[in-house]
Formats: C-alpha cells, structure tokens, sequence
C-alpha cells in the first residue's frame, strides 16, 4: 500500500488530506444525526397529551432531552401562552438553530467529493506527460513495458481519487435526506402542537 502510494506521486497527499476530512466529517456527522434521532412515538405521544389539556404530562415528556425534536416540543409548551405568530416565529428559529448545527462542515463531504477525484485526474495526466516524455527521450521504444509501468503509476492517482471521492458523495447526499427528513418532522410536530396549543386557548 505504501509502495502504491509512493508511486502516486506528490498528489497523493493531497488526496491522503482529503480521505482524512472526510472520514473525520462522516463519523462526526455519524454520531451528531444518531444523536439527533427522535425517540419512536414520543412526538405522537406528546401531541396527544396535548390534545387531551394534560400540559404537565406533555411537557414531563419532552424530558430534558438535547435532540432536536422534543426540546422544540418543550419550547412550544414552555411558550403557549404567546400569540401564534410570536410563537411559530420561535420555533422556526430553535429549528433553523438545529438545523444549522447539524448541516455543520457537511459541506466538506461535497467538496471532497468532487475535488479528489480532479487531484486523482490531474495526478494522471502529469503523470503520463513525465511517462510519454521519458519514452520520447529514448528516441525509440525498445522495451514496451517501461511505457506500460508509466501509464500504471500514473492511473494509481485517478483510482485514489475515485475511491475518496464516491463514499464521500454517498454520505453526503445520505446525510443531505436524513437532514431534510429532520427539518420536515420538526415542521411538521412544531406546526400541528401550535395548532392544538392555539384551539385551546
């Protein structure tokens, strides 16, 4: 693996840097979105506490959870008695607040994505020009091989590239849906609790 690396030329730490990004930005983003996760039926079981006038109860379970959801849920209780507009705005803003956290340098996973691969691409085609020149100062090829293991070398850049960049856009896209599918339910929760919050007054 060293000797491939090696032979990959100067490029290959750039493209090393970017593996290193990007695997440290996929297990972060692994771990912020686990912990995001909304525990199974606890929005539904607050809105119906809710809808029953058992305030108390809704509010004891939303806990004192960190995730995104249920502190949105507490905050909408804490603030029932606002007017619907102040108290919509609040909750747009702990969303928005969320979702900014979450969203954070995800955007390195795009860019890895789409950089190493050109770094692997430009790795290649500097290395076939040092493999092409060194065969054209030899006046004549006598001996194929010394062409073929130039091209070799020079495609180790290319496929380093590729093998860092397509994880890294699959995670972000991945990422990119599970962050939508957060920013939905809580659109969604927050706007339906306003609702039942406001028809009780």
């Amino acid at each position: 693996m060293i000797d491939y690396f090696l032979k990959g030329g100067l490029l290959m730490y750039p493209l090393a840097a970017c593996s290193l990004i990007a695997l440290a930005v996929i297990i972060e983003k692994a771990v912020h979105f686990a912990r995001a996760r909304p525990a199974k039926g606890q929005a539904e079981a607050v809105l119906q506490a809710a809808r029953d006038n058992r305030l108390e109860q809704a509010r004891a379970l939303c806990g004192s959870s960190p995730r995104p959801l249920p502190r949105l849920l507490a905050a909408a209780l804490e603030g029932r008695d606002l007017p619907s507009a102040d108290l919509e705005n609040r909750l747009s803003r702990l969303g928005s607040g969320e979702l900014k956290l979450l969203s954070r340098r995800l955007h390195w996973l795009e860019l890895v994505g789409r950089i190493a691969p050109m770094l692997g691409l430009t790795g290649t085609v500097t290395g076939l020009t040092r493999a092409f020149r060194t065969v054209a100062a030899l006046k004549q090829v006598t001996d194929p091989s010394l062409l073929a293991s130039g091209i070799w070398e020079a495609l180790i850049t290319t496929i380093a590239g590729l093998f860092i960049g397509i994880p890294a856009l699959i995670a972000y896209h991945l990422y990119e849906n599970r962050l939508r599918a957060l920013a939905f339910e809580l659109k969604t929760s927050g706007e339906e609790l306003v609702a039942v919050l406001t028809e009780r007054r």
